[in-house]
């Protein structure tokens, strides 16, 4: 299935953090949160659409040459069904039309389908955050993921 992926708007704190709210109940951004992430220098984010309605989204950030991916999300009924995969292929796309260097996100480490992807894209761990992520059984490691730009390992 094919995806429309378009830059985030100016203005879409509110059906973003509705959006975060649905991909991560166990901790959602509010919309505060979010016009402070999309205002961050450096940063942009992708919405991927069926039809009219958003179904995915993904926040990244221009860290001077590296670009740090904050959140990938995708509402649950349309996850495994390659969303997730064009908005990182739109994150991949604008750090090499760019010329930007690596990539970096952090992934939960029962995150098997997440870990799965990233894997896919090339993204190898580099570090771990011991009890970064707060769910219902209690705290959950950080993998920290690194993919190299072209060239580059």
């Amino acid at each position: 299935m094919s995806w429309d992926i378009t830059p985030v708007p100016i203005g879409a704190e509110v059906p973003l953090s509705a959006m975060h709210r649905a991909c991560f109940p166990e901790g959602p951004w509010d919309a505060a949160t979010l016009e402070r992430i999309l205002a961050l220098a450096g940063g942009f984010g992708y919405l991927a659409w069926q039809g009219d309605a958003p179904v995915g989204f993904i926040l990244a950030r221009d860290l001077a040459g590296d670009v740090e991916v904050l959140s990938v999300g995708v509402l649950p009924q349309w996850r495994r069904r390659g969303v997730g995969r064009a908005l990182i292929d739109a994150v991949v796309a604008k750090a090499e039309q760019d010329g930007l260097g690596s990539i970096v996100l952090e992934v939960a480490t029962e995150n098997a389908a997440a870990r799965a992807l990233y894997a896919a894209f090339g993204f190898v761990q580099v570090g771990r955050r011991p009890g970064y992520y707060s769910q219902s059984g209690g705290r959950a490691d950080a993998l920290i993921l690194r993919r190299g730009s072209a060239g580059e390992p």
